[in-house]
């Protein structure tokens, strides 16, 4: 069983990816362009992503720039962002048809996400939990999410695990590695990782402009990373041009490589053949 749970990991994550958690949009960085039409000179938020002047994500937001839903218009899914009495973003919640993914962040008294718990339901049944724990460096950077799994349908036991680690170069993450092939046995002791069980993300050439991710609240760049781990390149401040994913089991890597046109102020707000464009609002 030990061998087939990264194959079975792996559907897990592609299937995350591709249904209820749409794919983040740094994996088609260069696939498409679109000439930049920012005006921005203020602070400024994230509001739409086109392609092909088709809006693929909008991003919804008050006046004053505080998010408050993501509407995914490709798949007609939508994700409420709920806030605590500090103003940190403490709940997500992604609807995809009768399946809810729900994301609760729990914070230190000095305003740091310490833990988060994920809760996946179908047909209001819980179909399963996912238990993070965070690690940071010297630097308050993210580097470990621990996870633990269990699936209330068939035990209230802790039935799986796993760990996230990534690593950074000044403020961007240039390598995110996920492994969720341990097993916690019923007695409660750890079967170790499978070392082939490894799925990494590379980030490489980063440019030094603006991640347009940068201008949403960096708790909820840090939930949609635990939600799909490729999503942890929206915590960067900066922009990758290239990104290597190396599944597991010695499969050949695959690259995504692209580029950006920018405006004045350093914002990418499209791709180089005029096709993929990034919407800002200026916050009042």
């Amino acid at each position: 069983m030990k061998k087939t749970l990264p194959f079975f990991s792996m559907l897990c994550v592609l299937f995350l990816l591709s249904s209820c958690v749409p794919p983040d949009p740094a994996m088609v960085y260069g696939w498409n362009t679109n000439t930049p039409g920012s005006t921005i000179t203020g602070p400024r938020i994230l509001h739409k992503i086109d392609s092909a002047n088709v809006t693929v994500t909008e991003y919804v937001s008050t006046s004053a720039g505080v998010l408050q839903q993501v509407k995914y218009h490709a798949t007609s899914n939508e994700m409420d962002v709920l806030y605590n009495s500090d103003n940190k973003v403490n709940q997500m919640v992604l609807q995809d048809g009768t399946v809810i993914l729900d994301l609760s962040l729990n914070y230190d008294t000095a305003g740091k996400v310490t833990s988060a718990v994920m809760v996946q339901t179908q047909n209001n049944v819980n179909m399963g939990e996912t238990h993070f724990t965070l690690t940071y460096n010297p630097a308050g950077k993210v580097i470990k999410l621990d996870k633990k799994v269990k699936n209330p349908v068939f035990s209230n036991n802790f039935t799986h695990y796993g760990v996230v680690s990534l690593v950074w170069s000044g403020d961007n993450v240039v390598k995110a590695t996920e492994n969720t092939t341990g097993i916690i046995h019923a007695d409660g002791t750890l079967e170790p990782l499978d070392p082939n069980g490894n799925i990494t993300y590379k980030f490489e050439e980063y440019d030094s402009k603006i991640n347009p991710y940068s201008t949403l609240p960096k708790e909820f760049n840090l939930g949609m990373g635990m939600m799909g781990t490729v999503a942890f390149a929206q915590c960067s401040f900066n922009n990758h041009l290239k990104m290597q994913l190396e599944p597991f089991f010695n499969i050949p890597p695959i690259v995504t490589t692209g580029s950006f046109v920018y405006d004045t102020s350093n914002y990418p707000v499209s791709d180089q053949q005029d096709v993929f464009k990034f919407i800002y609002k200026g916050i009042q």
